[in-house]
Formats: C-alpha cells, sequence, structure tokens
C-alpha cells in the first residue's frame, strides 16, 4: 500500500509523535534535540502573534501509521503594495525518507496549491527544490551584495577620510535596544512594495527565537512610534566577531534613519556583548540598497534563495526582501 499524504493535524500529540522522525532526519546542520523540536513548533505555532492567519501547519506522510515525511509551514502576515495585511505561508522542514522520496513532489504540490489564497515564502538550500519552485513560476531573488562597516575609532578615520559620515538622528527622535518599550508602529510605509507585516507583537516574538540570538536596535518618534529598526545576530567572518544584520526595516522614503541606526552600532556596541567587535555585516537585494551611504571597507556578491509565490490578487507587485524571511533563524 502506498504512503498516505495528509494534513497535520496539530497536537501536543501530534508534534510529540512526528519529533523522533524530525530528530533522526536532520543530522549535522540544523540538527536539533527533541526538546528542542517541541520548543521550536510551539514558537511557531502558539506563541507566534500571526498564527491565526492561517489554518494550515503542514503535511504528514504515513506508511502503515508510521511517519516518514513532513512539510511544514509557519503561518504570518505580509503587506501588499497598499499596506493592507495579507496571511502568508512560511516553508519549513521538509523532510522525507529515502524509499518514499517519490512522494516529495506531491508534498510541494500540496504548498504550492496554498498560493491561490496566501504568499508563499521559501529560503530553502535545496536546489532540486529551488529548481522546482522555479519550474513552476515562483519569484526569485537569488543574490544580495554582502558589505563590511568597521566599527570603533578606526571606523570614524575610515569615513571621513571616505567623506561618507553617517547622520546622526533627529533631534526629537531616540534610540532603542529593548524591544519591549516598542508599543506601536509609524503607520507610513514607503515604496508600494510588499513586505513583512510589522507590528510590537511580531518584533518580541522574532526576537525571542529559540534558534538563534537577536538583538533590536531601532528608532522612535517623538510621539513613541517605531520608525525604523534593524535586527542583529552575533556571526564571526572567518573567524573575526561581527554583528550581522537580518532584518531591516523603515517607515522613511530614505534609508537615512537605517544608515544612522548603523553609525550608532559602530561607535558604541548595542547590547551588553560585542563591544569591542570590529565589523558590522549589511546585505543589499539590489537595485534595493538601503546602505548606500555607508562606508563599506569590503564588499561581495552572494548567492542566496529567496523565493516567493504571490496570490493572483497580488501579481505584478513588487517585493521588498530582507535576509531574515523564510524559517532562517526560526
Amino acid at each position: 500500500m502506498a504512503a498516505q499524504l495528509e494534513p497535520f493535524q496539530d497536537s501536543i500529540s501530534a508534534r510529540a509523535e512526528l519529533v523522533p522522525f524530525l530528530t533522526e532526519q536532520f543530522q549535522g546542520e540544523g540538527a536539533c534535540s527533541d526538546g528542542q523540536w517541541m520548543r521550536r513548533m510551539a514558537y511557531w505555532w502558539d506563541d507566534n502573534p500571526f498564527a491565526q492567519a492561517h489554518p494550515c501547519r503542514g503535511w504528514v506522510l504515513r506508511d502503515t501509521g508510521r511517519v516518514v515525511g513532513y512539510l511544514g509551514v509557519i503561518p504570518t502576515l505580509y503587506e501588499d503594495a497598499e499596506g493592507k495585511p495579507v496571511p502568508a505561508l512560511i516553508a519549513t522542514t521538509w523532510a522525507v525518507v529515502e524509499e518514499h522520496r517519490n512522494a516529495a513532489l506531491p508534498m510541494g504540490m500540496m504548498l504550492h496549491r496554498q498560493g491561490r489564497n496566501a504568499l508563499l515564502v521559501d529560503t530553502t538550500p535545496s536546489p532540486e527544490v529551488q529548481q522546482l519552485l522555479q519550474r513552476w513560476g515562483w519569484q526569485s531573488r537569488p543574490q544580495i551584495r554582502r558589505s563590511l562597516v568597521l566599527r570603533g575609532v578606526l571606523g570614524r578615520w575610515l569615513a571621513r577620510l571616505m567623506d561618507a559620515t553617517l547622520p546622526d538622528l533627529p533631534a526629537k527622535c531616540q534610540l532603542v535596544t529593548d524591544v519591549s518599550l516598542i508599543q506601536k508602529i509609524h503607520l507610513a510605509r514607503p515604496g508600494k512594495s510588499v513586505q513583512k507585516h510589522i507590528t510590537p507583537e511580531y518584533l518580541r516574538w522574532y526576537a525571542a527565537s529559540p534558534m538563534r540570538e537577536h538583538y533590536f536596535v531601532g528608532v522612535v518618534d517623538a510621539e513613541g512610534a517605531l520608525t525604523s529598526y534593524v535586527m542583529l545576530t552575533p556571526k564571526p567572518i572567518k573567524g573575526i566577531p561581527t554583528w550581522k544584520v537580518m532584518d531591516w526595516f523603515t517607515t522613511l522614503e530614505t534609508s537615512a534613519e537605517l544608515a544612522a541606526i548603523i553609525g550608532s552600532i559602530a561607535k558604541h556596541c548595542p547590547v551588553g556583548r560585542g563591544r569591542f567587535w570590529p565589523l558590522i555585516s549589511v546585505a543589499s537585494f539590489l537595485p534595493d540598497d538601503p546602505w548606500q551611504a555607508v562606508p563599506e571597507i569590503y564588499t561581495r556578491n552572494e548567492r542566496v534563495s529567496h523565493h516567493y509565490w504571490l496570490p493572483q490578487a497580488m501579481d505584478g507587485q513588487v517585493i521588498r526582501p530582507v535576509m531574515a524571511e523564510g524559517d532562517w533563524g526560526l
């Protein structure tokens, strides 16, 4: 009898049944203990402030009752070009045992069919899945420009030498590093583009990810509304301690506040660690370049695997990607 593909009916017992399969399938990079898998699923579906944006939690493949495959999704919200929230699904944790690899395509089709009414995001590292998504017509943003910014006294000296002094924040704005203090987001949205829907609850949820350290640095205006932010994670580059910018967002028509945040991070340690770390790493999905005013000491192109499917109602709209999409760090 062929293995049976069915929707994953989420419950504590269903998670407990799934966990041993995931622990066995994901070894090396991405490996988690049983307890970590349970915490991740609670984070995806219980703690997630956008968990009710979509009822789907993925699909499970069974052979005589035994779990032999799983493709998960994390509900979230994006915004369309007019700023209206739209339901979205993030693909995550796709694994099928070798003897049932022929079931992988039907599992992928189940995900693809959700794109009739939801925006879909997949940042899979698998070349086979990337080719499949492209064949189905998903949009791809496969390249970024990675740049390094020097911190400290040497960084300030280099900025002056390059005549690239970073702007200061307006007098009535304030830098905030405690995400729990953010109570509202400024309503302005520049660029008329599709992007992640940002709320105070989402920021607190993302900062609390069990899979990666996230540090928040934002700007609030005189009324206390968040206008711009970056999310950092500590990640060495060739052994050199570095602050890597994973997420960025601004409500302004320019990237001046983002540049000012980078300038502040270059001068002062943004959190209670990494005081003497010498580098900040930023990434641009060209032609969108929020870091063009930042003095760079090194730049190179890198390949990434950001894929999107827009439902028909959003056809033709432009996506503003950031590094922290898909299930990276979740």
